[in-house]
């Protein structure tokens, strides 16, 4: 007897669908996502549940997939990456919008979920909500309005905070972590970090977020700690640079730990770093792939070094804004990147690498500057750039402090001024793997900032006390120079002092 034919509804076909396996394009595996989502928003009755975790599971493997075309890419995205980024983080935001409905308690509706099965979900949305977060930060574009309210409502909810040891990871709920480590890139800025360190630093807070304090009293010395209000959609903001209101209930942090954590891989990166060139081992990837290194791979050691120390800076000690900002609106000619200043300052023509870009505030020590003509050449945190009102005027020398992108066509940039002019120069360092010069810039001393000249040269340039010195000018000039220590590292460049070597070997 033939079976009797069976009618679909639409969550089963979304279920089919859910099933098949995923498209080879993450981009279309999203599209049909973001349709089904909406499809089925309110119609999934009793398989509601089924049908939420089946969604945020081809969620994350979306972005499991997506992620990796942010780290090859370059700002400014292409138009269709920037729309898919911000596509996943809203789809993302809508898949916990769904979790939260199901889950959500009052004194008149009992839970939905058995405790285990309601834990599985909020976790869930934990973890859909920090994917989504890092999505829009590696793309440099804000969270989507009410991610951060989601995320203190969850994070609320859990009520582990005082009452587990904090950094016992193992002891707390996956939505505590996935908290933790949501408030701890916050606090870390992450708009200061490239997509790759982005991804990096992502990875690594999964292993030791667990050492984020989370408190529902002030932490002492409140100049170190963190405020939120769970009722508000915004990121932590620290003590130090703005002051809670007085009519919130509030939750407390403090990364103090994490800088502890932080500063004791610093110190096993940098033995093994020692050990490393007296046993001359073939790669430094071997550096990072032992079992006790306690760091994702991804980068090179030195680039770990470096975001190692920016995050033991910030979380052990938030920022200030140490200068007043001005408002103002004027346009300025801009270089982008040390090999095209370099190229400027050897005497080359500016066409096609100088734009013009709009000033939007201003301080003693550095500008915030958007683009107003599109943008020419990669655009990343950490990479030096060249600024001028007028043509008339040197270049001052600045390093990209942050990146805000909410727009394709339009990039908002933090700058820090290094120097008020440069000399385009060659160096070369005693040790180094590389036989020849690189180019770099020599900047002059900057009086209450650096007492000594200082060289801006490409990352990973610095490796020994002595290098070698070149200017081309009207006369060759050859000097030996002795570095006098690290001053500032990026993924980019790193700047160093130094003082001319009278003795040179």
């Amino acid at each position: 007897m033939a079976e009797p034919e069976r009618n679909y509804d639409e969550v089963d076909e979304v279920l089919l669908w859910l099933a098949r396996e995923p498209d080879g394009d993450p981009l279309a595996d999203l599209a049909m996502l973001r349709t089904n989502v909406r499809r089925v928003a309110a119609s999934a009755g009793q398989r509601r549940r089924q049908v939420l975790e089946q969604f945020g599971g081809r969620a994350l493997d979306i972005c499991g997939r997506f992620r990796p075309r942010l780290l090859a890419a370059s700002l400014p995205l292409p138009r269709e990456q920037h729309a898919a980024a911000g596509m996943l983080a809203e789809t993302l935001l809508e898949i916990v919008a769904g979790i939260g409905a199901l889950t959500e308690r009052s004194d008149s509706a009992p839970r939905r979920a058995p405790a285990g099965e309601l834990a599985a979900l909020q976790g869930l949305a934990s973890a859909l909500l920090g994917e989504g977060f890092i999505v829009g930060a590696m793309a440099a574009a804000a969270p989507p309005a009410g991610l951060w309210r989601a995320a203190h409502a969850l994070g609320a909810a859990d009520g582990s905070f005082d009452a587990v040891p904090h950094g016992e990871a193992g002891s707390l709920p996956d939505q505590a972590l996935h908290y933790r480590r949501l408030l701890a890139v916050a606090a870390a800025q992450p708009e200061s970090f490239s997509a790759r360190e982005l991804s990096w630093l992502f990875d690594y807070l999964g292993m030791v977020a667990g050492f984020a304090r989370l408190s529902a009293t002030v932490i002492e010395p409140r100049q170190l700690a963190y405020w939120l209000d769970p009722l508000k959609d915004a990121a932590p903001a620290a003590f130090a640079r703005r002051p809670p209101p007085d009519d919130a209930r509030l939750l407390y942090a403090s990364f103090a730990e994490l800088a502890q954590q932080v500063s004791e891989r610093i110190a096993w990166l940098e033995a093994r770093m020692v050990d490393f060139e007296v046993s001359g081992a073939e790669s430094e990837v071997e550096l990072l792939v032992a079992d006790d290194s306690g760091l994702p791979v991804g980068l090179t050691p030195t680039e770990t070094l470096s975001i190692l120390r920016r995050l033991r800076d910030r979380w052990a000690a938030p920022p200030l804004r140490e200068q007043p900002r001005r408002q103002h609106q004027y346009a300025v000619q801009v270089c982008i990147g040390l090999r095209s200043m370099w190229e400027l300052g050897r005497g080359r023509r500016e066409q096609g690498r100088v734009v013009e870009w709009l000033v939007l505030n201003e301080s003693p020590g550095g500008y915030a500057i958007m683009s107003v003509a599109g943008v020419q050449g990669s655009i990343a945190a950490g990479i030096a750039l060249a600024l001028r009102r007028e043509s008339s005027q040197p270049w001052s020398v600045c390093i990209v402090r942050w990146v805000r992108s909410d727009n394709p066509d339009q990039f908002e940039l933090g700058l820090q001024i290094m120097s008020q002019s440069y000399t385009s120069v060659q160096i070369g360092f005693r040790g180094s793997e590389m036989r020849t010069t690189v180019p770099a810039l020599s900047l002059p001393v900057l009086e209450a900032v650096r007492r000594h000249s200082a060289i801006l040269a490409p990352a990973g340039t610095y490796v020994s006390r002595r290098f070698v010195l070149v200017r081309e000018s009207e006369h060759l000039y050859v000097a030996q120079g002795r570095a006098l220590g690290l001053d500032m590292q990026t993924a980019n460049v790193e700047l160093f002092q130094y003082e001319t070597d009278p003795y040179p070997i």
